[in-house]
């Protein structure tokens, strides 16, 4: 065997310009109005089911509610975060550099070459068009 190929580390970072923050908002807006959706279906979900079990005289009624009412600010939080992450993307400054992912890449490395190899790279966008490949140490 003379060449193998081996995995590397890709780190995905963008140009803040006004269209990432209207990609990104607009990416984070869905899953508001997602979380929203869920909320409310996870509420009448809960109310039929309180109602039913109150109906039924099951007395554990009260410690089902509670029990309910944990999940849906479980994902009220989340949709609270999601609603903050907005603000924030909003707020970036033109031109800074944020990382927006990760992912692999091959690299071949062949027998009698220097191994000079980064396992490590980044790719930085601008409004998704390649304008860096940097080795990372």
């Amino acid at each position: 065997m003379d060449k193998i190929q081996m995995m590397g580390k890709l780190t995905i970072k963008q140009v803040v310009t006004d269209s990432y923050k209207a990609k990104a908002g607009s990416q984070v807006q869905a899953e508001i109005d997602k979380m929203n959706a869920d909320i409310t279906t996870f509420e009448e979900s809960m109310n039929k089911a309180i109602t039913k079990l109150t109906l039924q005289g099951d007395p554990n009624v009260e410690a089902y509610r509670r029990q309910f009412m944990g999940e849906k600010e479980k994902l009220v939080t989340y949709r609270d975060q999601l609603k903050l992450s907005l603000q924030a993307i909003l707020e970036l400054p033109d031109g800074e550099i944020v990382e927006t992912g990760e992912g692999n890449f091959l690299q071949e490395v062949r027998v009698g070459e220097p191994f000079t190899a980064n396992v490590s790279c980044e790719i930085i966008l601008k409004d998704d068009i390649v304008i860096a490949i940097n080795p990372q140490a």
